[in-house]
């Protein structure tokens, strides 16, 4: 099985774990990260300090059940970010996160990360089934996983205080259909 502890590369990608992050790369994903664009959309919605950043990117470091990695394409173009959480290797599912580097403006990039991290999760780590929590109101990103497969499969009503109202996440869930039996 794939460590997923290692950056993986793929034919025109590489996933570059956080583990393995430079200090200029960690800074730039703090910087995306505390993007207004990218904020809104978190349920950590806060400005991260540096000192948050850092004990973070530490923490990952012993966790076996959180994987983050930064896309980064031939060009060295840094596309954006792709996550797996909540890792159950018995199970084989996972749930995942994506979001898009703010700063470049790739058409399409939504639909590359997700594909990505679908390619991980069901081809190289050939997990059963991947699910992910949106909110509610981010009807964009909702739109993009229905066209990449992924279907409703819960609410959770009035989740997380956002702008002063409570708004319920919305869980979308995919199946690999090629893993029948564990």
């Amino acid at each position: 099985m794939t460590d997923l502890r290692n950056n993986i590369y793929l034919e025109e990608v590489a996933l570059i774990n956080f583990i393995n992050l430079t200090r200029e790369e960690a800074e730039l994903l703090l910087t995306w990260r505390n993007d207004e664009n990218i904020r809104k959309w978190m349920y950590t919605d806060h400005v991260i300090s540096s000192e948050e950043h850092r004990i973070f990117l530490e923490r990952i470091k012993t966790d076996s059940r959180n994987f983050y990695w930064v896309i980064k394409d031939k060009g060295d173009n840094y596309l954006g970010v792709v996550s797996l959480n909540r890792v159950d290797f018995r199970n084989k599912n996972a749930y995942f996160a994506i979001y898009a580097n703010p700063y470049l403006k790739v058409p399409g990039a939504g639909r590359m990360l997700d594909e990505i991290v679908i390619n991980v999760a069901f081809e190289i780590l050939k997990l059963h089934s991947l699910r992910l929590e949106v909110i509610e109101d981010n009807t964009g990103v909702i739109n993009l996983h229905k066209k990449m497969g992924f279907k409703e499969e819960g609410r959770l009503k009035g989740y997380i205080f956002k702008y002063n109202i409570w708004k319920d996440v919305i869980i979308m869930g995919k199946i690999n259909e090629n893993v029948r039996k564990g």
